[in-house]
């Protein structure tokens, strides 16, 4: 039986264009959060006026992010550490179905008695 592909969350953090984290979220919120822990983890490192932008998209920003990503647009945020570029992003992508599993006891499988 086939499955249809869902739709899945790709979160990334790349810095100077080289990516460096990627992980997928199953919803826009859950990117959205992805997103907010990777940024507050390298606040201190951003510079002042990029650390108080930082701090307004955090207590502000996220509406539109979840808009955006909920209708299938990609949500970047960029800002710079000293010289550094980092940009933050989630954009939707075609996943495939995960596989059931289904466990099954030993003593009551016919292939466990031989």
């Amino acid at each position: 039986m086939r499955r249809p592909l869902t739709t899945a969350w790709r979160c990334e953090v790349t810095i100077d264009g080289l990516l460096v984290r990627a992980e997928h979220a199953a919803t826009p919120p859950q990117a959205l959060i992805r997103m907010r822990v990777s940024v507050r983890t390298l606040l201190s490192a951003f510079d002042a006026e990029d650390r108080d932008r930082t701090f307004r998209w955090l207590d502000h920003g996220q509406r539109e992010a979840v808009i955006r990503l909920k209708a299938g647009e990609p949500y970047p945020y960029t800002t710079r550490a000293g010289e550094r570029v980092i940009e933050w992003s989630a954009r939707p992508v075609s996943a495939l179905p995960l596989a059931t599993v289904i466990a099954v006891s030993c003593r009551w499988s016919p292939r466990c008695w031989t």
